[in-house]
């Protein structure tokens, strides 16, 4: 702030706003690729709104419906005033007590009911017979005289009294005649005010009782209710309604009832205040503000393995909005299987092996991981599982070739260091080719000889197979073991 100019700095919340649960994770269901995953849903709130429902007399229970996203309410009731007396002469003396005030804060849920009940003001008694206390616990009056003003409450869980949360008194009918004979006490306060008169007035409710009774035939208050008489209505007036109801009096006014706070916070109660019925408000700031889910799955689904992002966002209707996001990991901890098949031996050629694997999610793969006889099963989270198998290669007795047209001998077989293979009857040049157990030619000799001594060279330990050729015909062929 700098000499001769004012700054003035207004510092707003975000509106409407949202949090989101912290990120989550978690291993998956057995036997599935995925969990079902629980999280508090979010709930946007709108903290600069602030809204209101007004409710007036009506003579019956009205309700509110707790808006989404609201937490708290504040309720703010008036009590309704006592009815006014009609002297012997004149005009009505409007001489009831007025209705007290309470307010406080209330904790509740979106989507709670609280019942409502509003005071009633019995009115100016001109036909100066019987009068009925007003809506909610005022007490009757009579005769130059009048009802309680009826109490305004709030009630949550039911609609008995032991469900009121908070209550605002009501005033207490008056007393004329000739000549006036009293005021009705104020309602409100923790404890009611006492009616006026020179005859003894009704006391005001309190927080453990109600009001005391005025003269005779009056009647004390009871809990909710103001009294009224035990015997004829002449003369008597009404003690208002509240926690606690005024005491009724003969000849004096009666008591007014008590408000009460104990349901709420921050409570705070005043007398006489409502000249006229009653009247509660709820104000809550917050709600106004519309929730959706725009990406991932809903509280309660199954996740799939990996990572889902979960997006929430909030509006409030003015296209403002606000959005926050978490992410569920859920972790496939469950390995694969494989199953190979068992040791076998065999003499020579090709061997399948059925090699079987499963896993929780698809996309489990088998690879050979070292050798021939060595597999292993990997998933989509990177587990796996690894089976082995022998397969032993055997030379085979009975391999000895031999071939009785052209007198060709093949030996010894199985090669150890070399092998010879003779014939008796083939005339001129013939090639002798061997071939491995792909097909691939390993050796080729062309010759005129009856005898051919072959070196083993680099052929490996295995079975090969050996043809003798002349002019693009084959004399004889067979099989070649090698050692």
């Amino acid at each position: 702030i700098t000499a001769g100019v004012l700054s003035a700095f207004a510092v707003s919340a975000q509106c409407p706003q949202i949090s989101c649960p912290s990120n989550i994770t978690v291993n998956n269901d057995p036997g599935t690729c995925g969990a079902v995953v629980n999280y508090v849903t979010p709930v946007g709130t709108n903290p600069c709104a602030i809204d209101s429902t007004i409710f007036n007399f009506t003579g019956s229970l009205q309700t509110f419906t707790v808006p989404n996203g609201v937490t708290s309410v504040k309720i703010m009731a008036w009590g309704a005033k006592g009815g006014g007396a009609t002297p012997c002469s004149g005009p009505n003396e409007d001489d009831g007590g007025w209705g007290g005030f309470a307010e406080g804060d209330l904790v509740v849920v979106p989507g709670q009911v609280l019942n409502v009940y509003v005071g009633g003001f019995p009115g100016l008694n001109i036909g100066n017979g019987f009068q009925a206390g007003g809506y909610n616990g005022g007490g009757s009056g009579g005769m130059y005289a009048a009802a309680g003003g009826g109490a305004s409450d709030v009630r949550v869980g039911g609609i008995s009294l032991n469900d009121r949360v908070i209550v605002a008194g009501g005033g207490g009918g008056g007393n004329a005649g000739c000549p006036n004979h009293g005021e009705g006490g104020h309602g409100g306060g923790l404890i009611g005010a006492t009616g006026t008169g020179g005859w003894t007035p009704g006391g005001g409710g309190t927080q453990i009782g109600g009001g005391v009774a005025g003269s005779s035939p009056g009647t004390p208050g009871i809990l909710g209710e103001g009294g009224f008489t035990n015997g004829g209505d002449y003369h008597i007036a009404g003690g208002g309604g509240g926690y606690y109801g005024g005491g009724g009096a003969y000849a004096a006014g009666g008591g007014g009832g008590s408000s009460y706070l104990g349901g709420v916070t921050n409570g705070n109660t005043i007398q006489g205040i409502q000249n006229d019925h009653g009247k509660i408000v709820v104000k809550w700031i917050g709600g106004g503000a519309t929730t959706t889910q725009t990406a991932g799955l809903p509280d309660g689904a199954t996740f799939p393995v990996g990572v889902t992002t979960n997006w929430y966002k909030v509006e409030d209707g003015l296209g403002n909005a606000d959005s926050c996001s978490f992410t569920v990991t859920v972790v496939d901890n469950e390995v694969p299987s494989i199953t190979c098949p068992v040791d076998t031996t065999i003499c020579w050629g090709v061997y399948n092996a059925n090699i079987s694997s499963s896993d929780n999610c698809p996309g489990a793969t088998v690879t050979q991981t070292n050798g021939p006889t060595l597999g292993s099963s990997f998933d989509v989270g990177g587990n796996k599982d690894t089976c082995d198998y022998n397969v032993t290669v055997e030379v085979c007795g009975g391999v000895n070739e031999t071939n009785q047209k052209y007198g060709i001998s093949v030996y010894p077989n199985p090669m150890q260091e070399f092998v010879i293979i003779e014939n008796k009857h083939i005339v001129g040049k013939y090639t002798i080719e061997i071939t491995n157990t792909i097909g691939a030619i390993v050796k080729t000799i062309n010759t005129t000889e009856k005898r051919v001594e072959i070196q083993k060279g680099d052929m490996s330990k295995g079975m090969y197979y050996y043809s003798i050729k002349q002019n693009n015909q084959t004399l004889g062929s067979g099989k070649l073991a090698v050692e």
